[in-house]
């Protein structure tokens, strides 16, 4: 298999986990800046009515849906040229962002969900099996262990919903691994990979900006399609079949334009 973005040995821990931990995927100077237009987005939000879709809302964090209408920015972010490397080697050639948020926790906040899958869905191409979608946390800030972490349990992509325990609090989930990250780490997980957001007991904030990818067959989530102001600038094919613009099929030299990378001679 061709791998662009991921060396051997990440892509088998994909397929035995189910998620990925890249650090200092930002660097810093990177993740000051994200920072600050994070910020940015939460003023141009209020301004237009600090309104999300129902299909977003979640309790004890504060969020912006669609986080690419409120900050030129994310939109620079959505289209990584690394991370849609990574995207290939995950998903294919073809594949489009049905929702994106900019995610603030705050300290000493329960969790605003429990454990679950972001998806029932198993798929399968081409006789193998590939992930219904791909989800990419960005972390902006260190995040402690016991500062309401993004935690997986490892491998639940192989079991079935009877197999996965079950327990009362979510911090007692056996087994489970919780991203206590530095700030500029990216984290990327199967939506069928079993997660929580857990409880942040410190006195510090977890700062996020999340991205979720997914095969072109499917349509962004209600509430997050792009604007027509969005979509009016999408000026190279990959903006356009990330925001589902286009009946696409593959076209690997997409990426190659948007990298200004020159396109194969025949």
């Amino acid at each position: 298999m061709k791998l662009h973005g991921l060396t051997s040995e990440q892509h088998a821990t994909w397929e035995r986990d189910g998620f990925l931990v890249l650090e200092d995927f930002l660097n810093p100077e990177e993740t000051s800046y994200y920072n600050e237009r994070l910020d940015l987005a939460f003023e141009n939000w209020q301004i237009r009515g600090g309104v999300n879709p129902a299909t977003g809302q979640l309790n004890h964090v504060q969020q912006v849906c669609g986080i690419i209408e409120y900050e030129d920015a994310f939109v620079e972010l959505m289209e990584h040229e690394r991370m849609m490397s990574i995207m290939r080697d995950l998903i294919g050639d073809s594949f489009v962002m049905i929702d994106n948020d900019g995610l603030i926790k705050p300290p000493q906040k329960e969790s605003h969900t429990g454990w679950h899958r972001d998806t029932g869905n198993l798929l399968y191409i081409n006789e193998k099996k590939t992930p219904f979608m791909a989800k990419v946390f960005y972390f902006l800030s260190d995040v402690k262990p016991e500062g309401g972490c993004l935690a997986f349990l490892p491998g639940s992509i192989h079991m079935t919903n009877e197999e996965l325990p079950k327990v009362s609090k979510q911090e007692e989930m056996p087994g489970h691994v919780r991203m206590s990250v530095k700030a500029g780490t990216a984290v990327i997980f199967n939506g069928y990979t079993y997660h929580s957001a857990l409880n942040n007991f410190t006195n510090e904030t977890r700062r996020s900006i999340i991205y979720n990818y997914a095969h072109s067959f499917l349509r962004t989530w209600p509430g997050y399609e792009p604007s027509e102001a969005l979509m009016s600038k999408a000026d190279t094919n990959l903006r356009k079949m990330l925001f589902g613009m286009l009946p696409w099929t593959a076209d690997p030299e997409a990426f190659k334009e948007a990298a200004n990378v020159p396109a194969d001679k025949d």
